[in-house]
């Protein structure tokens, strides 16, 4: 091996497509130089002993709301990609909010923003789409944009034909086109079904049910069957939307999907309980629907895990006290992804860590083109890497949370497996419950050409 080698991680267990080997890494400029048995590894200026916990390739948080000009009050790049760092995750893909994303200068000013704040690497979605901004989509794949978001209800909602025009553009050049689906003709029936009814925070889960996103994905995915491109389905949250993804691809649709650790951890019968904190958009759901979720995420249903990371400043859910209408929709979730993962997946018996692996590195790295120099840990890609230790518990307080907002959903569960180190490029970025580097440290990741060939059929399966 010629050059200079940074840092060895030896003595770990490597989660790798081939499952769980006995070994370490070493890493040269920031990228992967070797993967050995220990005996095998070069020596290095640092050297971290994995004591036997598993090493395995940073997250890809693909769907993460991060930094939004018009809303720095609720989270940034520096507090938000810390709270990505203490989960594990090494790259977010960083959505808009309220603030639209459609100009090459507003998305060249949200690179530099973001390669000044945060410490881990971030890509870029576009949106939000409408009818007016069709035209932009080659351009802003050209600049790195991986993905644009639509919405098929309100407060962003367009009509079955932009749908289709976005899906011919994505088919087109490149890129795919991730979609909110509810059908909004269901939201204002059941909405009015509510009224005098909206003090119980359930209310929020009645008015949007559970037909409202099997329309919507059907309608969706007929679109993209038509146009030949590829459609991702955000957040699927219920047994008939994934069925409706599930027969999709059975006629050779371009369709993938992701569920949030929120929908896999959470259901409506404990809302009036925890009071407007549990109000997002979808909402939760039943226990049937939360069992299919995880189902189809062993299975391969589901593609990846994101977190829809979307908390508020505290007086902006207790406005939704008497009113759950009046409360912000969006919870905290990118550093719990791995914890909930492991916790109530793996240790329950609810998943694999192939699975694992693949629906929080792998995939979501192939579906925004960043594979394999993201999502792997192999010879050449980068060295983004988490330390797991997978006996460890915690109880999740917010005082362990990093991000703005200063609470948490998962406030008093005990959970078991955490990350205890996380890599980006080779430099620490996260160890023993603190960030270690300053803000500055993440790049920007343009996505790559020709990228949703890499979630093509049929693989798009395990």
């Amino acid at each position: 091996m010629k050059g200079h080698v940074d840092l060895v991680v030896r003595d770990a267990r490597l989660l790798l497509e081939s499952g769980l080997v006995r070994g370490g890494v070493a890493v040269m400029d920031g990228r992967i130089c070797a993967v050995a048995t220990d005996e095998h590894l070069p020596p290095a200026d640092t050297t971290v002993d994995g004591r036997g916990r598993i090493l395995m390739p940073g997250l890809i948080d693909a769907h993460a709301h991060i930094h939004d000009p018009a809303a720095l009050d609720h989270e940034d790049f520096t507090t938000g990609s810390r709270a990505a760092a203490a989960g594990g995750v090494t790259t977010v893909i960083d959505m808009p909010l309220t603030s639209q994303l459609d100009t090459v200068e507003a998305l060249e000013q949200r690179v530099r923003t973001g390669e000044e704040m945060s410490i881990v690497d971030f890509g870029l979605y576009a949106g939000m789409m409408r009818h007016d901004n069709v035209a932009i989509i080659p351009q802003m794949l050209g600049h790195g944009v991986g993905g644009f978001k639509a919405f098929t209800c309100e407060p962003y909602r367009v009509d079955s034909g932009v749908i289709m025009r976005l899906l011919s553009e994505v088919s087109e050049h490149g890129g795919h086109l991730t979609v909110h689906a509810e059908d909004q003709g269901v939201l204002d029936e059941f909405g009015r079904d509510m009224d005098g009814e909206w003090d119980a925070p359930v209310s929020h889960a009645l008015s949007r049910p559970e037909i409202a996103e099997q329309l919507a994905v059907h309608g969706v995915i007929a679109i993209a069957r038509a146009t030949g491109g590829h459609v991702h389905i955000a957040h699927v949250t219920t047994r008939g939307g994934l069925r409706e993804v599930e027969l999709g691809r059975l006629h050779g649709v371009r369709v993938t999907t992701e569920v949030c650790p929120h929908h896999l951890v959470f259901d409506r019968d404990q809302m009036n309980r925890f009071g407007p904190v549990s109000k997002m958009t979808p909402p939760l759901r039943s226990r049937e629907d939360r069992a299919a979720l995880w189902s189809g995420l062993l299975m391969g249903s589901v593609n990846i895990v994101v977190s829809d990371h979307a908390p508020c400043p505290p007086d902006e859910k207790e406005a939704g006290r008497d009113d759950i209408r009046e409360a912000w929709a969006g919870v905290d979730g990118v550093q719990m992804i791995l914890r909930v993962l492991l916790s109530e997946g793996i240790n329950r018996g609810r998943l694999s860590f192939g699975r694992l692996l693949r629906a929080t590195t792998r995939d979501p790295a192939r579906l925004f083109g960043l594979y394999p120099k993201k999502g792997a840990i192999r010879v050449g890609a980068d060295a983004d890497l988490v330390l797991v230790d997978p006996t460890l518990e915690q109880k999740v307080t917010a005082d362990m949370m990093f991000s703005k907002c200063g609470w948490t959903l998962y406030e008093g569960l005990v959970m078991k497996g955490a990350p205890v180190m996380t890599f980006v490029r080779g430099v620490p970025v996260f160890e023993d419950d603190r960030t270690t580097v300053a803000p500055g440290h993440g790049r920007f990741q343009p996505a790559g050409s020709g990228l949703t060939r890499a979630m093509g059929q049929p693989d798009v399966h395990p």
